[in-house]
């Protein structure tokens, strides 16, 4: 994306939202530059995905104009107006994702409550504790949907979650599980060993 087309891209969200263009210009940058980070991320790179594909693949997707939307009205002094508008958007997304993860057939792990459960327990959690970490699992693998590796675009994402494996879901639960309690550093040392996994 040029700089004439980023440069309409702002006139174009000031003028929806009636803010000044140096706002929603500010915004953009920030935006951006976010986005450009998330290209060189471990995971992404991991996946096969070069930094300029995934920033194709994101400067297209609803997590971005909502974002810019949001970062804009920040910019702009209206932060009840960007936090409103940001949930909205959160709201939305996870209410996709609770529809896919329903639709999830009973036979994929993640569609079966006792096989989690089971996984949950091997971690030395609770039923319940793992009822409350997984729609945040499911929400954190929905929102990297978008940008999935080539061999998986065709899929929907109902299907990305219905192939988690066992091996896959225990590890993103021993992370959830490590964050929930506070434990940041060890939590980090685990997603880093997971992203560098071959």
């Amino acid at each position: 994306m040029g700089p004439t087309t980023l440069h309409t891209m702002s006139v174009r969200v000031a003028e929806e939202l009636g803010v000044h263009p140096d706002a929603a210009a500010r915004a953009l940058r920030a935006a951006l530059g976010l986005f450009r980070a998330q290209a060189h991320h471990p995971a992404i790179v991991n996946a096969g995905i070069a930094p300029a594909e995934y920033l194709g693949l994101a400067l297209k997707s609803d997590r971005f104009k909502a974002l810019l939307i949001a970062a804009t009205l920040t910019a702009a002094g209206r932060d009840v107006d960007a936090r409103l508008t940001w949930t909205a958007y959160l709201d939305r997304e996870m209410e996709t994702t609770r529809l896919a993860h329903q639709a999830v057939p009973a036979n994929a792990i993640l569609g079966d409550p006792d096989a989690i459960h089971s996984v949950g327990r091997q971690l030395g959690l609770t039923d319940e504790h793992t009822d409350r970490l997984i729609p945040g699992l499911v929400f954190t693998i929905a929102t990297g949907y978008p940008y999935r590796s080539a061999d998986m675009r065709h899929l929907s994402l109902t299907d990305v979650l219905a192939q988690l494996t066992a091996e896959d879901l225990t590890e993103l639960l021993q992370h959830a599980a490590l964050v929930d309690a506070g434990r940041a550093e060890e939590a980090a040392v685990l997603l880093r060993r997971i992203q560098h996994a071959p």
